[in-house]
């Protein structure tokens, strides 16, 4: 099974203002360098629960319910015309289920780094974001193909 995704990241807030001055709004952008993805799995039995995990640190685990065919990857992102050394916050969805040829499974436990986010005094940083896949176990049958989802990252300055 081919599992990834595609995140659609949108940003908001991104005005700096004085009581007097005119606002400035800055004309950020936000780049995809590498995909979260989940890799390649094989489950071996639908009646329990598979899970694949990567870890901020882009290290991943799994459970014995799951076999890696291709190793999954942490997402990288990079932001470039942001405001000059200013710290920003991301917010990230609870869950999402992934869809393909069969049951969905459910992305959670997203988490993104560095944990303080703060561009450089010419308005780029990078960040990652890292999760959690599994299946809804239960014989819930999943069949081969892509699975995949896009959800929104927001980024607020």
């Amino acid at each position: 099974m081919k599992l990834f995704y595609k995140n659609n990241l949108k940003t908001v807030g991104l005005v700096a203002a004085a009581l007097i001055l005119p606002q400035v709004v800055f004309a950020q952008t936000i780049t995809e360098t590498q995909a979260l993805d989940f890799g390649t799995i094989a489950i071996h039995s639908y009646a329990a629960v598979g899970r694949v995990t990567i870890s901020p640190s882009g290290t991943f685990s799994y459970n014995a319910n799951v076999s890696i065919i291709e190793p999954p990857q942490l997402g990288e992102y990079t932001i470039t015309g942001a405001p000059a050394s200013a710290g920003y916050s991301i917010v990230l969805p609870a869950s999402v289920n992934i869809a393909g040829p069969g049951g969905p499974f459910v992305l959670d436990n997203l988490e993104y780094r560095p944990l303080v986010l703060l561009t450089d005094p010419s308005g780029n940083d990078e960040f990652t974001i890292s999760g959690r896949l599994q299946t809804l176990g239960g014989g819930t049958p999943y069949g081969d193909g892509t699975y995949t989802t896009m959800f929104t990252v927001t980024v607020a300055f």
